[in-house]
């Protein structure tokens, strides 16, 4: 079996079947991430309700819990939420969250939270899997 090994230009993404394969729910990772302030604006079934959001660039709608909702629309201009000080697996998942889960080379990645692209192969490239963070195999 061919081992693989991601490069800065390899594209990383959460992959959502991670949580459900793991026995995790993602919401409760994306709550646990929220400021008390942010944690008290959703009780437990608005957190879960599906809303519906439009692509600005496609048009496209897409549905959404309220949560997620929150963190691309409202919380991601906190400059709390991205924030460099915060650990580099915790940063690149609140990074993909807003940005809707767009695949982000490690090179990308690394611009966006300040740190070295090889740092943040060092951390997401290995074998254990932070958050959900994966490469992309193609």
């Amino acid at each position: 079996m061919k081992i693989f090994r991601p490069t800065e230009d390899t594209r990383f993404h959460i992959d959502y079947t991670w949580f459900e394969k793991n026995g995790q729910d993602i919401n409760v990772l994306i709550q646990k991430y929220l400021t008390p302030e942010q944690q008290a604006q959703l009780t437990n079934s608005e957190a879960e309700e599906l809303l519906d959001s439009v692509d600005e660039e496609t048009g496209e709608v897409h549905q959404m819990t309220r949560t997620m909702y929150l963190v691309r629309k409202t919380y991601a201009h906190d400059p709390g939420f991205i924030n460099p000080r915060l650990p580099l697996a915790e940063l690149a998942f609140r990074v993909f969250l807003v940005n809707g889960n767009q695949p982000l080379t490690a090179s990308e990645l690394a611009a966006r939270i300040g740190r070295k692209p090889a740092e943040v192969l060092a951390q997401l490239g290995g074998r254990a899997v932070y958050n959900g963070i994966r490469p992309i195999l193609n």
